[in-house]
């Protein structure tokens, strides 16, 4: 009788563990839900952050009057611009103005100076070098026709 009764305690040891490991297991298989949710919100956040970083971006260059920043972006660190940095280079942009190019040339014989027709010949020549695209070339190409058709030289 002796060896029935202690069969019986070790059946329900087994039992019991056996028991546990299921529980175990959802308790796992819970945590790992929850890290996964975490992770999830965690991105979700972070791109709600880098999104509004970029709608300030955006608001500050526009109120600044900056032309072209869009040009600049890929050259900077969007992590690195923030409050006092932004300011700082939008001052900097501002104050640089282009320095424009003198068109026609002057009276009595002038001093070498290209005229307006040479000037966009050149500029369009440079675009369509630099783009490659088949507008721009024809763009040139038109333009330089027409130019020759009335008297210009090139």
């Amino acid at each position: 009788m002796t060896d029935e009764t202690t069969v019986q305690p070790e059946q329900e040891v087994i039992e019991a563990q056996e028991a546990e490991q299921p529980t175990e297991q959802t308790e796992i298989d819970e945590l790992r839900a929850q890290v996964a949710e975490y992770e999830a919100l965690k991105a979700q956040l972070a791109e709600q952050e880098a999104t509004q970083k970029a709608e300030i971006l955006a608001q500050k260059v526009e109120q600044s009057g900056v032309k072209d920043f869009d040009k600049l972006q890929p050259f900077l660190d969007a992590a690195k611009l923030d409050g006092d940095a932004l300011d700082e280079l939008l001052g900097i942009l501002q104050g640089m103005k282009p320095k424009p190019a003198p068109i026609g040339s002057a009276t009595n014989g002038g001093s070498g100076e290209k005229t307006a027709q040479q000037i966009v010949l050149a500029e369009a020549e440079a675009k369509a070098r630099r783009t490659g695209t088949v507008e721009d070339i024809a763009a040139f190409s038109g333009l330089k026709q027409k130019i020759k058709q009335f008297g210009g030289r090139r």
